[in-house]
């Protein structure tokens, strides 16, 4: 019984994320339709034989092997990724408040593919329950040093209702801005839910490196926007390396990260 009630309310999620995303965004982010010719054993094989250290691959869950393997192959190497900690990241706060490393992770995986392209994916997780209403917001974006390849993108978002439960994938996050840089997802295809689930997003993007001494930086952000108005409650600043977050509520929680990519 309580397996079907479980069943009932992700089926009433997904119904409630109202994702709209065009042709094009159809083919490139319904990765997960395509079929897997690796057992999960094999594909960490690709993995450890691309140098990703043990503690990171046991550290990645299923959902973001998988999606590693079906969109960058077998003939990658892993990238190191170290994350700034100063925190000395440019923003103007008039209000809000910034969401603990206990409840949000954001976290960014990288490979080199190729002489000259990397595969990048940014990725968040919840590791308390929340209750979007259709208007958070969560955005990546490299230095001019790279740009996105056309064409070559993807994500998924999944839900849960309990910790202990299995993920399930309730749609894509639909791309409302995009830049030579990354792209941004925000409003109801991130969760628009009538209760509290775990939710988390992963990411895919490949972008060519544009110079022989790039800056290795990639910004990722997110916002939850809980205000009772029916607009956004937050302003975005959106540029190379770069993401500032505006709140104008109370709220309005933000969490943004900058990561060198070290190779």
């Amino acid at each position: 019984m309580k397996r079907n009630i479980v069943v009932i309310l992700m089926l009433s999620l997904i119904l409630s994320m109202n994702t709209v995303i065009n042709a094009n965004e159809i083919k490139e982010t319904r990765f997960q339709d395509r079929d897997v010719d690796k057992t999960m054993s094999e594909i960490d094989e690709i993995l450890l034989k691309a140098n990703t250290p043990k503690d990171v691959l046991d550290n990645m869950d299923d959902e973001l092997k998988t999606m590693i393997y079906l969109n960058s192959g077998e003939d990658i190497e892993y990238i190191d990724v170290e994350k700034e900690e100063s925190k000395d990241i440019p923003m103007l706060r008039s209000t809000g408040y910034e969401i603990s490393d206990n409840d949000l992770e954001i976290k960014v995986l990288a490979f080199v593919h190729g002489a000259d392209q990397v595969d990048i994916y940014p990725s968040y997780e919840w590791l308390t329950p929340v209750q979007p209403v259709g208007k958070d917001y969560f955005g990546y974006t490299t230095h001019t040093d790279y740009s996105v390849v056309p064409g070559e993108r993807s994500n998924l978002l999944w839900a849960k209702e309990y910790a202990s439960d299995a993920w399930t994938s309730v749609g894509s996050m639909a791309y409302t801005s995009t830049a030579m840089t990354g792209f941004q997802h925000k409003g109801s295809s991130l969760g628009d839910a009538d209760w509290d689930f775990y939710f988390k997003g992963n990411a895919y993007f490949r972008a060519d490196i544009d110079s022989s001494n790039p800056v290795n930086k990639i910004a990722i952000a997110y916002v939850h926007d809980t205000s009772w108005t029916s607009k956004f409650s937050y302003s975005i600043g959106y540029a190379a390396a770069y993401i500032g977050i505006t709140p104008s509520s109370s709220n309005v929680g933000y969490k943004n990260d900058v990561f060198y990519l070290n190779y």
